[in-house]
């Protein structure tokens, strides 16, 4: 990749991309992985899509090349910023902070660092000549004159009332579509396979006219995360109906891929998933339910809402550099739904193969 070349311990005395009275700003080198993470732990932004394995997972998964600017006072690291570079024939090249992350930008200490990250970010994209960068910010701590769109949006439930409140506390149409599907003789498991979930998964975004993900991708969130994913199921008698690989970080639990068999609809095994996820958490001691990232308008969007949680604007933003407006990657868009249908009308098998290498260059990914 072109631009400022990674650096390592012993390059700390070069020129900094940003030079900002005490404040260095360089690319992040090999062996800084430790000392990152550790930083992303302790501060307030820190996500875990910030943390070195998602850096890792990206680079394998979608075979594009990854880097992650740093800010530092001494020896003290006050801030990074994690990125992608997505090379895309149909889309155009972008920066991306991160890819297959709901969360991601600066995470910074303070304004200074935070400022000076995104300045040089910047520049790298305009050396790079990408069509934008684009951060995906899960909050904005400070004020920012760069474009975003006002496209998604979070859901988020605080479990410390705990199940029996929580429950009481649902709109009465959920709580009905829970009750219904306890009435279902529906089961809550633990012991989902990797095959079991990865065929439901496929199986549901194809309905939806979505590329699937590799395999792979949920094999390498299993490996390189061991406590802090797992996968959890639905049955009906033997048969899996449902399933959702959940990520861990902090005090929060995300339900972040997950689907259910269309032909299983009238047992409300969505919802039956998704009660049981926060009545488990509660027991677990866990305060935050994220129930993740929807696209104002989308099916997604109207099934999170019914759940009466907090809903945050999330506030991405993008630097311009060869586009001329903030792009618009949405399935809703007017322009992507020829493609939508077409996709939901090829053969289930054949999506499979081809989702994991028409998906890998989707930017909004």
């Amino acid at each position: 990749m072109r631009g400022p070349a990674a650096t390592t311990p012993a390059d700390a005395g070069k020129p900094a991309l940003q030079p900002a009275a005490d404040l260095e700003i360089r690319e992040m080198g090999r062996g800084e992985e430790a000392e990152r993470d550790r930083f992303v732990a302790s501060s307030a932004m820190g996500t875990l899509f910030h943390l070195s394995a998602w850096t890792a997972v990206v680079e394998t998964i979608l075979n594009q090349r990854c880097l992650c600017l740093v800010a530092r006072r001494g020896r003290k690291i006050t801030g990074i910023f994690p990125m992608a570079l997505i090379r895309s024939r149909l889309f155009g090249d972008c920066l991306v902070s991160m890819p297959l992350a709901v969360y991601g930008g600066v995470c910074a200490d303070d304004q200074e660092s935070y400022s000076s990250l995104v300045r040089a970010a910047c520049d790298l994209a305009r050396r790079q000549q990408v069509r934008y960068l684009e951060m995906r910010n899960r909050a904005e701590p400070f004020p920012s004159d760069l474009p975003g769109r006002d496209l998604y949006v979070t859901f988020t439930q605080d479990l410390g009332a705990g199940a029996d409140k929580l429950l009481a506390g649902l709109p009465r149409d959920t709580r009905y579509m829970v009750r219904k599907s306890q009435k279902a003789g529906l089961e809550w498991t633990e012991d989902l396979s990797l095959d079991e979930f990865y065929e439901i998964y496929a199986r549901s975004v194809h309905r939806l006219g979505t590329p699937v993900f590799p395999r792979e991708l949920f094999t390498r969130l299993r490996s390189d995360f061991p406590s802090q994913c797992r996968i959890f199921g639905v049955r009906k008698g033997k048969a899996a109906v449902a399933g959702v690989l959940c990520l861990y970080f902090k005090d929060t639990v995300l339900p972040y891929y997950g689907g259910s068999l269309a032909e299983f609809v009238k047992d409300a095994p969505n919802n039956f998933m998704y009660w049981n996820l926060m009545a488990q958490s509660c027991r677990e001691g866990y305060r935050v339910f994220d129930f993740g990232r929807s696209k104002r308008g989308t099916g997604s969007f109207q099934f999170k809402s019914s759940w009466s949680m907090e809903v945050t604007p999330l506030p991405y933003r993008y630097h311009l550099v060869r586009a001329k407006d903030v792009p618009h990657m949405s399935p809703i868009d007017r322009k992507f739904q020829a493609p939508v249908e077409i996709w939901k009308r090829l053969p289930f098998g054949l999506t499979k193969i081809l989702g994991p290498r028409v998906i890998r260059r989707i930017p909004s990914i």
